[in-house]
């Protein structure tokens, strides 16, 4: 491929020690800094809402555009302009329906402009075809299932729609950018950038889809991964 220029990266089970986990890993801050330093951009590429988002980046140190809510909106570090992929928001009525089912809503979604999202505290994992059910009688939403929360969103979000408008602002070809992540969501991020990878302990589904496999979970197969884009070393 050609040279690497940008990494688009999801968070949570990417950067964090392992998937489940919501603690950055101290080699996967060190990665992101090493990648910028050799003249890399990292994009953080996210579920979770703007601010928090834009936050982390800041005190990481990735300085590429922020793709949150799962492609929905886009955060352009250098003019400060938040970019709606997305129009409207889930109704009220779908909202208190979800919570009835004894899902928690998150506590960022009074900072999030498209979508909303819940948490599962009893993590059931029969309660995700009920969801989708549910959503799926609004026509005009989907479920974005992320193995930390249930997302719900306007159809044809994906974080491969958010990645269009960070290779536009960075003048940045596909084939000269590489994904990193470790869950469903992110498959259609694989697809649409020049390369994809994953941490060991991914989705079983977002494995198959990656051209590469790192030999360690979470935040450290991040920072394998770096080492091999900064090494030229990418299989």
């Amino acid at each position: 491929m050609a040279r690497v220029k940008l990494v688009i990266s999801d968070i949570d089970g990417t950067l964090t020690r392992r998937r489940g986990d919501l603690l950055l890993d101290v080699d996967a801050i060190n990665a992101i800094r090493l990648l910028e330093e050799n003249g890399i951009k990292v994009s953080l590429a996210t579920g979770n809402s703007v601010p928090v988002a834009a936050g982390l980046a800041r005190y990481i140190g990735s300085s590429g555009p922020i793709i949150a809510e799962n492609g929905c909106t886009i955060f352009d570090r250098e003019s400060w302009e938040i970019i709606h992929v997305c129009e409207g928001k889930p109704p009220k009525e779908l909202f208190y329906e979800l919570k009835s089912l004894g899902l928690r809503p998150s506590w960022q979604n009074p900072y999030r402009y498209h979508d909303i999202a819940f948490l599962d505290p009893r993590k059931d994992p029969n309660l995700r075809a009920k969801v989708e059910e549910i959503v799926a009688k609004y026509g005009n939403y989907v479920a974005i299932v992320t193995g930390y929360a249930y997302h719900i969103a306007p159809k044809g979000t994906s974080k491969a729609r958010g990645a269009e408008v960070v290779l536009k602002i960075l003048n940045v070809d596909r084939s000269e950018a590489v994904a990193v992540g470790d869950g469903e969501n992110d498959i259609p991020l694989f697809e649409a950038l020049g390369f994809s990878a994953t941490p060991s302990d991914a989705d079983p589904q977002a494995k198959a889809k990656a051209r590469y496999i790192a030999s360690k979970p979470g935040g450290r197969g991040f920072a394998e991964i770096a080492k091999m884009i900064v090494e030229g070393k990418l299989p």
